[in-house]
């Protein structure tokens, strides 16, 4: 325990109830800064002497919240304000959760006590975070008790009705920038509680002081509703610099496969690659689909295989799907026929095939006529794309496979290639899947930090 929180414990606040606390926090909030629980940042002795650090407002409570919930329950209930910080300089933080369920929180005791665990978006679920840590699994030791857990309950029992103020150390790393450390309360052995999407975003000057470069404008992921002359489609997108991120095109099997093929899911290949974000890939015969026997998880398209370093199915390259492949990090080249590819012979990082090529140029490919039944149906469909600046992942719902080429064309791709949807679809980033898991995989797409 922190000898802040050996402090406040001493003035009774962990064991307030809640009207009282309240009365307390407004008296203190009066300029809308924890005073209670101030941060205090300090410089990196390495950073330039025209550096400052600072600290925005607090956040205050809400005005009211649940209580009395069956079980275990937290209720974010305010924190310290948002740091900047100079390269490698620290902030110590404070978020309070107000124990809103039926039991009480017991440190020390498996299943009963509170920690605060890394969420989704960012870093993920149990990921390291470069904002903090315990100097395990390459994260800064900056005296957390795990490198996925931010904080341990700062009192040996928080009982429901009460409030406790968890407090963390936060570094900046070295590079300026906006980075993200989202958080979530949890019982250890026993469940997480309500996540209200809490997050610090901290703020890293450059070491002369000047503010970092401003974050690349919606990048991410997102669901909305996209308006095309075709109608309105619900998408869930995954739009990252290409500059900022590593694309790798990956397949389950190591040689070319006609049956009973190695397959596994999405969050497996994003795990294994130390990825952050991913999408399935090409059609594959599933073992659902009785004109698949004889032929299950087989895919009768080219991927090349990042790590391997060669094309599967290589043979495939010379035909009349669609193709998308990376000559570089930051180059990729589109191919309405692979086998204008195959007699180039052009070597790549990553590519993969299916069938069609949705967008070349900017330009929407009519192959409606090319079409099978189930392109052709309205359904939920996926897709990869490209604008020079931006990679895009999309899966769209209640769409046909034209459907999807506008759709790719209304966010602003210049080239995109269709991809495998309907009960394949699935859609991974920063630890949790957005849309499936879908069915498991014989090949796939998954972004790395390059």
């Amino acid at each position: 325990m922190s000898a802040y929180c050996r402090a406040s414990a001493r003035v009774g606040i962990h064991g307030m109830g809640r009207r009282s606390f309240s009365v307390l926090v407004g008296a203190l909030l009066v300029a809308s800064t924890f005073t209670l629980a101030p941060a205090k940042v300090a410089d990196a002795a390495s950073a330039a002497a025209t550096c400052t650090s600072s600290e925005g407002p607090g956040i205050p409570h809400p005005v009211s919240v649940a209580a009395g919930i069956a079980g275990f329950h937290a209720s974010w209930y305010g924190q310290s304000g948002y740091p900047t910080l100079c390269p490698g300089a620290r902030s110590t933080a404070t978020v309070a959760y107000y124990n809103s369920g039926s039991l009480g929180w017991v440190s020390g005791r498996m299943g009963q006590v509170a920690y605060l665990g890394t969420w989704s978006p960012e870093p993920g679920q149990d990921a390291m975070t470069p904002l903090g840590g315990d100097g395990t699994a390459g994260s800064p030791s900056t005296g957390w008790p795990r490198y996925n857990r931010i904080a341990i309950q700062p009192a040996p029992y928080v009982g429901p009705g009460q409030v406790a103020w968890f407090q963390f150390t936060i570094q900046a790393p070295v590079v300026a920038g906006t980075y993200r450390l989202y958080l979530r309360p949890l019982i250890e052995g026993a469940a997480w509680m309500e996540d209200y999407g809490v997050f610090w975003l901290v703020t890293v000057l450059n070491a002369d002081g000047t503010p970092p470069d401003p974050p690349a404008a919606g990048t991410g992921y997102t669901f909305s509703n996209v308006v095309t002359s075709r109608g309105i489609f619900g998408t869930h997108l995954i739009k990252e610099q290409l500059s900022q991120v590593t694309v790798k095109t990956l397949t389950a099997n190591t040689t070319d496969c006609t049956s009973d093929c190695p397959v596994k899911p999405l969050a497996q290949y994003v795990a294994e690659n130390g990825a952050y974000a991913g999408i399935n890939g090409t059609y594959l015969c599933p073992p659902d689909y009785v004109q698949c026997a004889g032929k299950v998880n087989s895919y009768d398209y080219a991927v090349y295989n990042s790590n391997l370093r060669k094309w599967l199915n290589y043979g495939a390259l010379n035909g009349q799907n669609g193709l998308l492949a990376f000559t570089s990090a930051t180059t990729c080249s589109t191919y309405r026929r692979s086998y204008v590819f195959y007699q180039a012979q052009s070597p790549v990082v990553a590519g993969i095939t299916n069938y069609p090529l949705l967008l070349q140029n900017g330009a929407i490919i009519d192959s409606t006529a090319e079409q099978g039944g189930s392109q052709l149906l309205k359904g939920t469909k996926g897709a990869i794309g490209v604008d020079g600046t931006y990679i895009y992942l999309v899966v769209v719902t209640n769409a046909t496979v034209t459907d999807t080429a506008y759709v790719m064309q209304a966010l602003g791709a210049r080239d995109a290639l269709n991809l495998d949807g309907g009960g394949t679809a699935a859609l991974w980033i920063g630890g949790g899947y957005k849309v499936g898991p879908g069915r498991l995989l014989p090949n796939a797409i998954v972004l790395t930090k390059p």
